[in-house]
């Protein structure tokens, strides 16, 4: 499965009051992290100490695509999408092309924290490389959103390993490209100490409220949640037969007819009896029928995310490219109508052409253009 919608798990830490509830998170918000590894285990380890629960094996050191895992842990609801390793792909735009377009449907509207996970032992200068994939695909601006994380698990102390970090060149390049952010984090402190992950979870909110307490987006995110809402609305139109049976059937177990025939089947002493009387009200029905639809709309935002993901950044070239065309041939004509017919087919035609020739440098300054408005405007 690439998205992890189950139930949520139980988390190995339990909730204190030493750390807020960051305040740019409200009601049912999930705190979005995206999770990018270059090669190893190290990612998934760390998944799994910022998730508060074992969600990947200790022995798994790649997927074959995107996931997402959501747990209840450290104050909030978490959601951590973890990518392939990427150095798997470097050799196959085509698969990256595939394996980022998932990660953007299952972050989006956008990540709060973009995470950068490597070994502390194998720093090179592959890993700026790495980084360089994304920032093509997502834009620069994803840098403003991004840390660095160093996984380890050596009992040194934390300044002798900075210092070892701080000494390698390759890192160096590579943590001047994110604001210099960086954590170093001990994975298997991690396992028997929830400080460890907490650190880390203290550093991120920092990062996103320097970021004004935003989510990161572009272009890309925007159109995909647009499309993949109009995709939720969709197929929550389709199953509205499924969900009124669902209410008949719940409305009917709800009665007093159902009461009583429960009652009937089992035990009826004076504690059993209340709570069936307690289970069978108006209160129980509404519960019951908000688990069903709230099951349903996260099953049917998975199957969204993953059908849009499919064509995700195809349509919208195609519509401005067509755009751009129009306009160029009617301009072409209007000029062309000067020397008659002849001139305006001749006209269109090649305006026709000079509006395509620029439609993807028009494609382009339009989306850099949206991309900052939506760092502007985004919560």
């Amino acid at each position: 499965m690439a998205s992890n919608e189950r139930s949520q798990p139980k988390s190995r830490w339990r909730r204190k009051s030493s750390m807020e509830e960051p305040p740019y998170l409200s009601g049912d918000a999930e705190f979005r992290v995206l999770l990018f590894g270059r090669s190893g285990h190290s990612q998934f380890s760390l998944a799994n100490s910022i998730l508060g629960t074992d969600v990947f094996s200790d022995e798994l050191c790649n997927i074959t695509e995107s996931q997402r895992h959501r747990s209840e842990a450290f104050e909030r609801k978490l959601a951590v999408v973890n990518t392939p390793n990427l150095s798997e792909y470097e050799a196959s735009q085509k698969e990256l092309r595939r394996v980022f377009k998932l990660s953007v449907c299952m972050s989006s509207p956008g990540p709060y924290v973009v995470l950068f996970a490597f070994d502390l032992n194998n720093i090179s200068p592959s890993a700026a490389s790495i980084l360089e994939l994304v920032t093509k695909h997502f834009g620069d601006s994803i840098l403003n959103h991004m840390m660095v994380v160093v996984c380890h698990e050596e009992e040194k102390e934390d300044s002798a390993l900075e210092e070892k970090v701080q000494t390698n060149r390759d890192f160096r390049e590579l943590i001047e490209k994110c604001g210099r952010r960086y954590h170093l984090f001990n994975e298997r402190k991690a396992q028997r100490d929830e400080k460890v992950s907490r650190q880390l979870l203290e550093k991120m909110d920092d990062m996103v409220r320097e970021n004004g307490c935003r989510f990161y987006s572009n272009h890309q995110y925007q159109e995909a949640e647009e499309r993949i809402q109009k995709e939720e609305r969709f197929m929550m139109k389709g199953r509205k037969k499924e969900m009124l049976t669902k209410r008949k059937e719940l409305e009917s177990r709800y009665t007093g007819e159902g009461l009583e025939k429960e009652l009937e089947s089992r035990y009826t002493g004076e504690g059993l009896e209340k709570e069936l009387e307690s289970r069978y009200t108006g209160e129980g029905l509404e519960k019951e029928l908000l688990q069903f639809e709230t099951g349903i709309r996260v099953e049917n935002r998975a199957k969204a995310e993953r059908k849009i993901s499919e064509v995700l950044g195809f349509t919208l070239t195609a519509v401005d490219y067509a755009a751009a065309v129009g306009k160029g041939a009617a301009l072409g004509a209007l000029c062309g109508a000067v020397v008659g017919i002849e001139g305006m087919v001749v006209g269109a035609a090649v305006g026709a052409v000079v509006g395509g020739g620029i439609g993807g440098a028009v494609s382009a300054a339009w989306g850099y253009l949206t991309n900052t408005a939506a760092q502007m405007n985004r919560r």
